[in-house]
This record gives structure tokens, sequence and C-alpha cells, in this order.
């Protein structure tokens, strides 16, 4: 865990509780909380999830964190593509990563579409 460098977060169900698109959410203090913690020992976070941009950008600037987060993918396409984007972008190595999801088909979908980068698989 002391390599990591970058948290790849979900939204639903993981960084608050509820889904955004079924209406209101509940915010995870402790999430909130992490975010910043990680950030001040310069560990990046970003975003991964399939919701609409706009309605997410703005609740994360309600809870005044959207401004922590770095390359946020949010949209309703697959993950498994994005997640390595992100890191790319990032310019780094797959296990210098740690994607952060409630379901288990969109990790696999992750780790399958990253296996072939370097440091994949994780």
């Amino acid at each position: 865990m002391e390599n990591i460098k970058l948290l790849i977060w979900d939204l639903d169900e993981t960084f608050w509780k509820g889904t955004l698109s079924d209406g209101e959410i509940t915010p995870v203090p402790e999430n909130i909380d992490l975010i910043k913690r990680l950030t001040d020992r310069g560990i990046m976070n970003s975003i991964c999830s399939k919701n609409d941009f706009e309605k997410t950008k703005t609740k994360l600037q309600e809870l005044g964190v959207w401004d922590y987060f770095v390359f946020p993918s949010i949209d309703w396409t697959p993950k498994g593509e994005r997640v390595k984007n992100i890191v790319a972008d990032m310019n780094l190595r797959c296990v210098n990563c740690l994607f952060i999801d409630d379901n288990l088909n969109n990790l696999q979908e992750a780790k399958f579409a990253t296996q072939d980068a370097v440091g994949g698989g994780n």
C-alpha cells in the first residue's frame, strides 16, 4: 500500500451512500476526510463513475471536494478502459493505483483492461 500514488473512486454506494441518478445521496464524512488527508500526503484521487457529468460535478462541488479529483471520468460507458486511461493520463503504472468500486464486475473489467499495461493487473 505504501506504493499507491492514485486512488480511483467509484461514487455510488462507494464514495457516498445511494445512487445519484436515482435521487439524493448521503455523504460519507470519512471518505471526504480521507481524500483530503491523502491529497495532503501527495496521493492523488480520481473518479471513474457511471453518472451524469454535470449533476455529479455539482454534487461534488456542494460537498466541497470537486477540486480534490484529477482526470475525473464520469459517463455511462464501461469502466475498464476508462480506468486504464486515467492511469495512462497520470503517467503512472497500474501497480501504483488503486480502484475502489462496490461492483465486482467493474473491478474485474478494470483488471482485464489493465493487464497488458506496465505493472497491470492490480
